[in-house]
C-alpha cells in the first residue's frame, strides 16, 4: 500500500479534498502523510470516530500516521479529519477523503456439539472476564512509537488465509475471525513482529496461553494458542525476538498461531503491515 502525502494548505477550514482519496480495502492498513510548516508541534486525526495519533516523519516538515480500516467497517467514502496543532496556539483543520472498499470474506457453516457453543454458566462467567482484561490491554494509547521499519511474519508456516472468516454453528451466526491463523508445528518459535513492550500474558479459556504486545501509537499485535511463552508482561521487546512457542491451548483443534493485530481500536490483518514501509 502506497504512503499519501498532501501539500500544506490554508488557515481555514477545507471545504474540498485536495487530493484524490485514498482507496483501502476493508480490514487493511495503510500510510497517510501530511506536509507542514516549521511552525507545526503535533497533529492528531480523526477516522470514523477513531483518534489517530500521527508521528513526526522522517523527511523533514511531514507528519505521518499509520491508519487501519476495521473489517466491519462498511463500503464507503470516509471524512480524515487532520488537526494541525502550532506553536502559537492556533490549529489547522484539513479534510481528506478515504474511500473504503468491500472486501468479500468467506462464511463457514458448522454443525457441532451444543456443549461447545453453549458455554455453562461458570465458563462462560470467566470467558466474559477474560475477554474484558484482553480488550483493557488494548484501550490504552501509548504516546511513544515503539515500532520501527518493515514488520516481519513471526512464525514460518502455512497461512490459513481465516482473516474475517465469519462462521456459522448450529445456525447462530458468530463474531467475524479477527485474526489470521498460521499452521505450524508444535513447539515452533514465534518471534516479535516489531519492536514493543509486553502488556498482557495469561492463559485464556478462549486464546490459551496468549501474548498481547503494544507497539505504541495504538498499534498493538496478540499472539495466541502458545504453548509456552518466555516473556513477562513489561518487558521491552525487540523485533525477532522469540516470544514463545506455537501450541493448541485454549479452544484450539490443532497446533497454529492467532496473530491479530489492531490499531485504534480496529480490527485489522495483519498480513496488510508487511509490505507497508
Amino acid at each position: 500500500m502506497p504512503s499519501w502525502s498532501a501539500e500544506t494548505l490554508s488557515q481555514t477550514r477545507v471545504k474540498a479534498n485536495p487530493v484524490s482519496p485514498v482507496r483501502v480495502r476493508q480490514g487493511d492498513l495503510f500510510y497517510f502523510s501530511v506536509r507542514v510548516g516549521p511552525r507545526a508541534t503535533s497533529v492528531q486525526g480523526e477516522l470514523r470516530h477513531r483518534t489517530i495519533p500521527f508521528f513526526k516523519a522522517e523527511a523533514p516538515g511531514q507528519f505521518r500516521a499509520l491508519i487501519g480500516v476495521d473489517l466491519a467497517d462498511p463500503p464507503s467514502r470516509e471524512d480524515l479529519r487532520v488537526e494541525v496543532s502550532k506553536d502559537d496556539g492556533s490549529v489547522e483543520q484539513r479534510h481528506y477523503t478515504v474511500e473504503v472498499l468491500p472486501v468479500h470474506f468467506a462464511t463457514q457453516e458448522l454443525t457441532v456439539p451444543k456443549n461447545y457453543v453453549d458455554l455453562d454458566e461458570e465458563t462462560a462467567k470467566r470467558a466474559e472476564e477474560e475477554q474484558e482484561k484482553i480488550l483493557q490491554s488494548l484501550s490504552k494509547v501509548t504516546a511513544q512509537k515503539f515500532w520501527e521499519g518493515r514488520f516481519i511474519m513471526p512464525v514460518e508456516g502455512k497461512i490459513a488465509g481465516t482473516f474475517g472468516l465469519r462462521r456459522i454453528m448450529n445456525g447462530e451466526p458468530r463474531s467475524p475471525h479477527s485474526g489470521e491463523d498460521i499452521n505450524a508445528p508444535k513447539g515452533t518459535e514465534v518471534h516479535a513482529t516489531n519492536e514493543g513492550v509486553v502488556v498482557l500474558v495469561g492463559d485464556f479459556f478462549f486464546s490459551g496461553k496468549s501474548i498481547v504486545l503494544d507497539h505504541g501509537l495504538g498499534l498493538f499485535t496478540m499472539y495466541f494458542h502458545l504453548d509456552e511463552v518466555d516473556v513477562a508482561e513489561g518487558e521491552r521487546i525487540h523485533k525477532g525476538v522469540v516470544l514463545g512457542k506455537v501450541g493448541a491451548t485454549g479452544r484450539a483443534t490443532g497446533p497454529h498461531l492467532h496473530w491479530g493485530m489492531r490499531i485504534d481500536g480496529a480490527r485489522v490483518n495483519p498480513l496488510s503491515v508487511l509490505n507497508l514501509e
